[in-house]
């Protein structure tokens, strides 16, 4: 038994509606791995249940699993925004989230996670206590630049993907935007270790999960 099989193993299983919603997004779209996966999910739904977040982000929705996870530890009065470009994944969403208890506590945004983040104003949309950062891979340093003066003083950040199936610091980088968003992805983990101003932890699950906040 390896440690991620032991891992799972020894870990609570996700809710029911979590396992039918994973069924479903790999039935009915072409892009399941591009999922949050069981064990990261059970991670950040731990992190939210144990910060109890007034105000959640989530850039990149994809079918919503990540956002479900998410939920689970928002807070009594808290909102959950999730930003999402594809309106074709719009009525997956929402076939499960009318499920999940507090599902009317998320607030769709149908935008680009970049041009989102230049939209929010604190002075009029408050803070955010928890971002979990899967979109649009290219970009990602831009949106850290745009994250940090949103976050709260107990803010938290995390970044998914961060391992890159451990081809960031080989030749197997892909071409075009592959490789685009391979370089993107490395200069990200060069600067969570080398900026003084954040603390990292990197979780070894899924895709690699960096858990990031202000020193």
């Amino acid at each position: 038994m390896d440690l991620a099989t032991f891992a799972n193993h020894q870990s609570t299983p996700a809710p029911p509606l979590l396992e039918k919603l994973a069924r479903a997004t790999w039935q009915r779209t072409r892009h399941g791995r591009l999922m949050t996966d069981v064990q990261t999910g059970r991670v950040i739904a731990m992190i939210s249940k144990l910060m109890q977040p007034t105000t959640i982000l989530e850039l990149g929705t994809f079918t919503g699993y990540g956002t479900l996870c998410l939920l689970e530890g928002l807070g009594p009065e808290g909102t959950l925004h999730t930003v999402e470009s594809n309106d074709e994944l719009f009525s997956l969403q929402d076939e499960f989230w009318q499920q999940a208890e507090g599902g009317h506590r998320i607030q769709r945004h149908h935008a680009d996670a970049l041009a989102f983040l230049h939209q929010w104003k604190v002075p009029l949309n408050g803070t955010v206590d928890l971002v979990y950062v899967d979109a649009d891979k290219q970009n990602v340093n831009a949106q850290l630049d745009a994250l940090l003066p949103l976050l709260s003083e107990r803010g938290c950040l995390l970044f998914d993907n961060t391992w890159w199936n451990g081809t960031l610091y080989s030749r197997e980088n892909g071409t075009g935007g592959s490789a685009a968003k391979a370089d993107a992805m490395r200069r990200l983990n060069e600067r969570l270790l080398s900026d003084t101003a954040l603390q990292t932890v990197t979780v070894p699950t899924g895709d690699g999960l960096s858990v990031v906040r202000k020193a």
